[in-house]
C-alpha cells in the first residue's frame, strides 16, 4: 500500500556493472547510507516479465544501500544476464528519501539499454513535490483508515529481509 518505486533495467554491458557500483557506493558513502556489496552464488529471484511470474535461480551480484531508516534497502541486484528488477518502498521516510532515491536512479540509467521506473509518487514522471506530498499523505491517510478498523493492527514493521510492511493484523485478536 505505501508509495514504492518500481524499477528495471538491462545494462549496457559488463563495464556499466561497474560503473554502478561505483557509483552507488559513492552518493552511499556522500550520504551515510549504510551500504554492502551483494555477491551470491546461487540466488533465487521472483520477477515478473509481460505480466507472468518468472523465477530466475543462480548467481546475483550487485550492491544495496539503506536511504532511510524507515525505507525499504534500494538493491541493485542482477542476475547473470546483467538484468535487474526491483522496489523501494519510501512511504515512511518521507518526501526527501523518495527524491534522493528517484536523484540516484536518473544517475545510473544512462548505464543501462533499457530502464524503467514506475514511481507510485509520481515523481519520477513530474519532479513536482507537491504531487509526491499529495501521495505520501494519501496513502498515510489509506493507512491509518486500515488499522483504525483492524484494533490487532500494527505497524510499520521491519521484515528479516529488511522490507517495510504498511501494518500487520493479529488474526487471532477479536
Amino acid at each position: 500500500m505505501g508509495v514504492t518505486i518500481h524499477f528495471e533495467g538491462q545494462l549496457l554491458g559488463d563495464d556499466k556493472y561497474a560503473a554502478v557500483l561505483q557509483e552507488v557506493a559513492e552518493l552511499a558513502v556522500n550520504r551515510g547510507w549504510p551500504f554492502r556489496e551483494i555477491n551470491e552464488a546461487r540466488m533465487a529471484l521472483n520477477r515478473v516479465v509481460d505480466e507472468r511470474s518468472v523465477d530466475y535461480l543462480g548467481p546475483v551480484t550487485g550492491i544495496e544501500v539503506l536511504p532511510h531508516r524507515r525505507s525499504d534497502p534500494l538493491r541493485f541486484e542482477f542476475d547473470s544476464n546483467l538484468f535487474m528488477q526491483q522496489y523501494c518502498k519510501t512511504q515512511f521516510a518521507g518526501s526527501e528519501a523518495h527524491i534522493e532515491v528517484i536523484e540516484l536512479l536518473r544517475k545510473v540509467a544512462p548505464l543501462f539499454d533499457k530502464f524503467d521506473v514506475f514511481d507510485e509518487g509520481e515523481y519520477w514522471e513530474s519532479g513536482d513535490r507537491s504531487i509526491l506530498q499529495g501521495n505520501l499523505d494519501t496513502v498515510e491517510a489509506m493507512i491509518a483508515e486500515a488499522m483504525r478498523k483492524d484494533p490487532s493492527a500494527r505497524g510499520p514493521l521491519r521484515l528479516e529481509s529488511g522490507r517495510v510492511v504498511d501494518f500487520v493484523s493479529d488474526p487471532d485478536a477479536k
